[in-house]
């Protein structure tokens, strides 16, 4: 079977976890072809792995100019119907021609690649390619993220009616998309965490022992992460008396204003950002460190970030947000903790002096690794993956 994956844009740097699960499933045997409609340029080129630089090199990208000399065709036609249906759905308003376009180019180069399925990443690429699928009679399949059930959700009910299944990255969100779909929709739903490599990211040994106690954090630094919530529960714990020190790892819009919010808190001097990491280099970072922590936004902005998985693996408690997807996968006071609430600052105060003055205990550090071995390795997730790109929804 030769399958045509489809993302809006690749391979993206903070995107790890798709390029791993293309990597995995070629080097499974699968014939993958790549498509996608944006290349990475400029920085985001930069902090690209080796990994996903191979796989750029085998992507196919639609330019906005092919795109647009496709969409005089019959493939066209055959979409117009859908095409207003989707663009009636309240999240999926874009630029219809560009879409029309890009889905006819997408039709024509299926035809011309001899697939026999297309699967998509994210709500953009998945309305292409139902277009595409109504053009050519291709099935298609589709991964479904946190953000775009809450965020960008307009679009499912018309593709639930064709898709053959959907695999979802958490349980939490599953279960938001499902409640809004029919009920047979559930049949064509399977849950597939992105998981992680636990061989690339084995058991660390205890960082030694405070003080300072170091706490870690990593992701785009964007308002829905929270990072301005943690930098003010250190800044609190320090001005208490505790000697803790707090990294966090990634770029974006928030850089100036943490700094600055970490400035006015008078603790700059034990504030780091190191910027973008790659990835390849957060296993130093979290080896280097106490604990892990994120206080993101609980409204599926993020179900559960794969860092967290992560710094878990490695045998670090995580420190957590209510986040929609963190109780299925953390067992407060035993692999890690999460917080009664995104703000919950007090909270945040005495776990990291609880740690602070005893250390993460050996059974939690286990505990912590155990849970990932035993349900989040990528290498038994793929397989699960690989089985329903076979057999479609079964």
């Amino acid at each position: 079977m030769r399958i045509g994956y489809v993302i809006h844009r690749f391979p993206w740097p903070s995107e790890t976890f798709i390029s791993r699960e293309v990597a995995d499933l070629i080097a499974l045997g699968h014939d993958i072809r790549l498509y996608a409609f944006v290349r990475p340029t400029g920085k985001d080129e930069e902090l690209l792995s080796d990994q996903a630089r191979a796989l750029m090199a085998q992507t196919r990208y639609i330019t906005p100019k092919e795109a647009m000399l496709a969409l005089p065709s019959l493939d066209t036609l055959k979409m117009l119907g859908e095409e207003r249906r989707l663009a009636a759905t309240p999240t999926s308003r874009t630029n219809r021609p560009g879409r029309l376009g890009r889905a006819a180019a997408l039709a024509k180069l299926a035809r011309a690649d001899g697939l026999d399925r297309l699967h998509a990443h994210w709500p953009y690429a998945t309305s292409c390619v139902h277009l595409a699928s109504i053009a050519t009679g291709i099935d298609y399949s589709i991964s479904v993220h946190a953000h775009e059930v809450a965020h960008d959700n307009g679009h499912f009910p018309v593709c639930f009616e064709r898709l053959r299944f959907a695999s979802f990255c958490n349980r939490a969100a599953m279960e938001h998309l499902l409640a809004k779909l029919p009920p047979q929709a559930r049949d064509k739903a399977h849950l597939v965490y992105h998981g992680v490599d636990v061989s690339a990211f084995p058991f660390q040994p205890p960082a030694p022992p405070p003080p300072p106690l170091k706490v870690l954090s990593a992701g785009r630094l964007t308002a829905s992460k929270g990072f301005d919530r943690l930098v003010a529960g250190c800044a609190e714990a320090a001005r208490r008396g505790l000697n803790v020190e707090l990294t966090i790892l990634g770029r974006g819009a928030e850089t100036e204003a943490l700094t600055a919010q970490a400035a006015s808190l008078g603790f700059s001097d034990r504030f780091h950002l190191p910027g973008w990491v790659p990835h390849g280099e957060v296993r130093g970072y979290i080896r280097d460190s106490h604990a892990f922590a994120l206080l993101a936004s609980d409204d599926f902005n993020d179900g559960l970030p794969n860092v967290v998985v992560e710094a878990m693996a490695s045998g670090r408690p995580v420190i957590v947000s209510p986040l929609p997807a963190a109780r299925e996968i953390v067992d407060h006071g035993k692999n890690g903790f999460v917080l009664d609430a995104v703000d919950d600052l007090e909270g945040l105060i005495r776990i990291l002096n609880t740690l602070a003055a005893e250390g993460a205990t050996d059974d939690m550090a286990q505990a912590a690794r155990r849970t990932v071995v035993e349900g989040y390795d990528a290498a038994d997730l793929i397989k699960l993956q690989s089985r329903l790109l076979l057999d479609g929804a079964t």
